[in-house]
Order: structure tokens, then sequence, then C-alpha cells
């Protein structure tokens, strides 16, 4: 047994409060308000914020590693170095290939183990194949195409389980035929690279798509005479939407108002990252295009398309506090519980509360890490941040 002791806890239905927290087996045993005052192995947290780690649902790759190449090297490097930017879990996102590629790809994927002192690893997220030419931004239009319930199903089946979110453009022929499909096999469809309209959202959403895959980016927008996909969105149509937060993706005076109008519950923080993230400055190849990093903005170098991200997690919740002024339990909520709960992993994770997973972040004021615990261990600590 562990206890987190002297901390300022960081809870998504009761606030935050001073309490200390107690992990047992890998779980959290129990959250308690006040100082500990038991004989238990302790660690003096100095009045650090703890909160539940970080979920990113939509990240390509980070270090060099892209995870449409080597996935059980990419993954577990990947997952090493999440770690230390307070992200504790993810879905591997995946830009389009062939049909044959991508299903070779998830035989792959499933021959994944479990990642030892690392973020967890909880599947895939397919961006695409399923997009709009119009919107296709850095996808490479030759695999891009009309929904097919035959590919769709061969890719479920290939994926073993592991196919968890896929980005998909609803106004293309077909779409009717793999969303029985979708909701007998629990894959998330989100809307995204596409030129679908308002009315056209909001019939996928009604017909169970969930939300917005990166909002505002790579769709038809909310214009007065022509509303498109992000009408829908600002209506409040969907569970969740994604943003960037990076400053650049979206510009901050619109974070500010999409966080006015649609609130903590329905947005989810993504990074988008791509390889070139903790990496030098510098050109890479993302989505078969050539690419420069300049900090966190990547762009492709022919045309000067933005190309993916190079923030954290940790970038994308200081930025929205900048931008916004949200609340850590709502930064808490829109980088862990609302993800979670997309994924409905909600009982195991997303929050600290008795029963889940013991995975914790400890940061202070500014947004610096400090320590990251997964399943109650202890995987980083920043020098001497905080001791037993």
């Amino acid at each position: 047994m562990l206890v987190l002791d002297n901390a300022k806890i960081v809870d998504v239905h009761e606030g935050i409060y001073h309490g200390h927290l107690i992990i047992d087996h890998e779980k959290i045993l129990d959250v308690i308000r006040g100082p500990y005052l038991g004989d238990q192995k302790k660690i003096d947290m100095h009045g650090l914020y703890l909160m539940s780690g970080m979920i990113d649902i939509h990240i390509h790759g980070s270090y060099g590693y892209d995870f449409i190449k080597d996935p059980k090297i990419a993954v577990k490097e990947v997952a090493k170095g999440l770690i230390k930017e307070g992200t504790t879990a993810f879905l591997a996102s995946l830009t389009v290939i062939s049909h044959e590629d991508l299903c070779d790809l998830f035989d792959e994927y499933r021959e994944i183990g479990t990642i030892k002192n690392g973020a967890r690893f909880l599947g895939i997220h397919s961006e695409g194949p399923f997009l709009s030419k119009q919107y296709k931004a850095l996808m490479n239009e030759l695999y891009l195409r009309d929904h097919s319930a035959k590919e769709f199903k061969e890719m479920i089946e290939r994926a073993g389980g592991l196919l968890k979110v896929m980005t998909v453009a609803p106004e293309l022929e077909h779409f009717d035929d793999i969303l029985d499909l979708a909701h007998k096999s629990d894959v998330r469809l989100m809307i995204g690279h596409s030129a679908a309209s308002c009315k056209e959202a909001k019939e996928a959403i009604r017909k169970g798509v969930r939300g917005y895959t990166h909002l505002y980016n790579a769709m038809s927008q909310h214009t007065h005479r022509d509303p498109g996909i992000v009408t829908a969105a600002l209506e409040g149509v969907g569970d969740y939407a994604e943003l960037i937060v990076d400053g650049f993706h979206i510009d901050p005076d619109v974070i500010k108002v999409t966080y006015e109008v649609l609130g903590s519950d329905k947005i989810i923080l993504i990074t988008d990252a791509m390889l070139g993230k903790g990496m030098p400055d510098g050109e890479y190849v993302f989505s078969f295009l050539d690419c420069k990093k300049v900090g966190n903005t990547v762009r492709v170098i022919d045309t000067g398309r933005i190309a993916g991200s190079a923030i954290t997690q940790l970038d994308a919740i200081r930025n929205m506090h900048d931008f916004t002024g949200a609340s850590l339990v709502d930064l808490s909520k829109m980088s862990s519980y609302n993800p979670a709960k997309l994924l409905g992993i909600d009982d195991r994770v997303g929050s600290l509360a008795k029963g889940k997973s013991a995975d914790i972040i400890a940061i202070d004021d500014d947004f610096t890490l400090h320590a990251t615990f997964v399943d109650g261990k202890l995987v980083y600590q920043k020098e001497e941040s905080i001791r037993s």
C-alpha cells in the first residue's frame, strides 16, 4: 500500500480539495480529504495537484516514430515518452494507406503486448479511409473512397478488437452500410475530413456517430448561408468535439468562444501530434509528404499546409487555461474524463476515484509535471520533486 499525502486532489465531480490518495494493488483504494494520519508508506506531494493521467485519443506518433510503421517499436517508444508528458494512455492514430497494408498493419498491432513503464496502449484510431477528397488535408487521395461494408468488416476482423475509433465522412456513398457493424463491434465513429452539411452531420449523429474529429480542421465550416459540420457541433449535437489547442490550428479567440458555447463536458483535448514531436526542428516525412517542424508547428514544405502538431497534452491544457481561463477540474474533464467516457472505459480510468486504476499525474501551478504513476507505479519523477 502507498499513500500520496499532502496533495491538492483534482476531482472532476467534487472540485479541488486538500487531501491524500491511497493506492493498493494498482488501484485507487480511496481518496480522502485532509492529511494522512496512519503508518503506511507515504510520499509527501508537497501541495502538488494530483490529476487523473491524461488520455490522448488522437496522436500519430512522436520521438521520430510514426504509428503506420513498425507498430511494435513505435508504440513501445512513444508509450515510454508520453509518461514524461503526463499522458498515461493513448490510441495510435493512423493516416490512410491501402486497404491491404492497413489490414496487414492491424495484424502487427495484435501482437503488441503489455507496455512496461509506459503509457497504456488502448487501441487504434483509424483516420479514414472513408473520407472526403475535398477535405483530404494531408491524406493521400489515392486511398480515399466511399464507405464499404466489406472492407470495414475485414478491418474489424483483422484488428481483433483494437479498432476503437474511426473518422468518417458521412456524406459519402454507402455510409448507412457500416453503421450497424460499427455499433455491434463497438467502434466509435467521428465526423472529420468531411464536406457534410449541417443537416447531414446532425443526421449522422442521430444514427449513432459520436462527435467530431479535430473540430474546425478539415471539415465544412459555420457560415451564415451554408451551415456545415462546425455549425452542428456548435449547436451541441453529438457527444464530443476534439480540439487541437496549439494556438495555431485554431485561433485562441475561437477556442475561447467554443469553450464558452460547448463547455468542458463536450470537449476532448487532443495533440494530433506527428513523429516530429519531441524531436529537434527539421524535416520529417508525414503521411508520405515532406514536412518541416519549427517549434510546435509543422507544415508541408511544398504547400505550407499544416501537418499535424508537435505539442504535448501538457501544452494543450496549459494553452486551454491561458486562452479560456478553464479550471483544473475542467481541464481534467477535457483531457482525461471525457476521452475515457467516449471509449467506454471511465469505470477504470479517467478520474481519481475509488476502485479505478491508479493512473495519476502531479503538476504545479505552472503546469510543470513532477510525477507520473501508471497502475500505482511511479514511472516518471522530476528530479527531487517528491520524496517518501
